[in-house]
C-alpha cells in the first residue's frame, strides 16, 4: 500500500494539529486516514523564538539610545569648550586694550609733567639771573619750592597709572581702577602747573625793580 500525506497545519499556537494520509486499497479505493498530532513543542519553539526577536530588537534600541547620548554629551562638551576659549580669547583682548589705555595715558601725562619740569628750569634760570642783579627772590623761591613739591607728586601719581594690576578673571573690573588713576594724575598736574604759575607774577615783579633800579643808578649816573 503507497501513502501520499498531504499536511494541513492550521495555527501553530493551537493545542494539535490535523495530518491526513490519503492511500488507495487493492481494490482501488481511497481512504484518508485521519492523524493527530500534539505541537506543544512547536509552540514553545515559536514563543522562544519571538523571546529572541523581542531581546534583538531591544537591544538594537538600547544601543541606539546610548549611542545618541554619547553623540549628546560629546556635543555638549565642545560647546562647552567652544564657550569657554571664546570667553578667554575675550578677557586677553580686554586685557590687552585695558593695557593700551594704561600705557597711553601714562605716555600723555608724562609728556605734559616734562613740559612742566622745563618750565621749572626756566624759571630758575632767570631768578638766579635776578639774584645776580640784586634782587631778593625768597618769596618767589618758595612758591617754586611748593611748585616743585606738587611736581613731584604729580610723577608719583603718573607712575601709579601703569601700576595698575588688571584682574586677569574680569579685566574690564580694573577699569575703574584705570581711570581713577588717571583723574589722579591729572589732578596733580593741573595743581603743580597753577603753582609754577604762581611763581610768574612775583618773578615779574621782581624783574620790574630790577629794571627800576637800574633807571635810577644809570639816571644818577648822569
Amino acid at each position: 500500500m503507497v501513502f501520499a500525506l498531504v499536511f494541513a497545519v492550521g495555527d501553530v499556537y493551537a493545542e494539535e494539529i490535523t495530518i491526513e494520509a490519503t492511500a488507495k486499497t487493492s481494490t482501488g479505493e481511497t481512504i484518508k486516514v485521519p492523524i493527530r498530532a500534539q505541537v506543544k513543542d512547536m509552540r514553545v519553539e515559536a514563543r522562544n523564538s519571538a523571546s529572541t526577536t523581542r531581546a534583538t530588537v531591544k537591544e538594537k534600541r538600547d544601543g541606539l539610545k546610548s549611542e545618541i547620548e554619547t553623540r549628546k554629551q560629546e556635543l555638549e562638551t565642545k560647546r562647552v569648550d567652544a564657550k569657554t576659549e571664546l570667553r578667554a580669547g575675550a578677557k586677553t583682548k580686554a586685557r590687552e586694550s585695558i593695557a593700551k589705555t594704561m600705557e597711553k595715558s601714562a605716555e600723555r601725562l608724562t609728556k605734559e609733567l616734562r613740559r612742566f619740569r622745563e618750565i621749572q628750569a626756566k624759571i630758575e634760570t632767570r631768578l638766579a639771573k635776578l639774584e645776580g642783579q640784586g634782587a631778593n627772590t625768597a618769596e618767589a623761591r618758595a612758591v617754586l619750592v611748593a611748585a616743585v613739591t606738587k611736581l613731584s607728586a604729580a610723577e608719583v601719581s603718573i607712575k601709579a597709572v601703569s601700576g595698575v594690576v588688571v584682574s586677569a578673571e574680569d579685566p574690564r573690573s580694573s577699569l575703574d581702577a584705570v581711570k581713577a588713576a588717571v583723574r589722579k594724575a591729572q589732578d596733580a598736574l593741573k595743581e603743580a602747573h597753577k603753582s609754577l604759575s604762581d611763581v610768574l607774577p612775583a618773578m615779574k615783579g621782581l624783574e620790574a625793580s630790577v629794571r627800576r633800579s637800574a633807571t635810577s643808578t644809570k639816571s644818577a649816573n648822569y
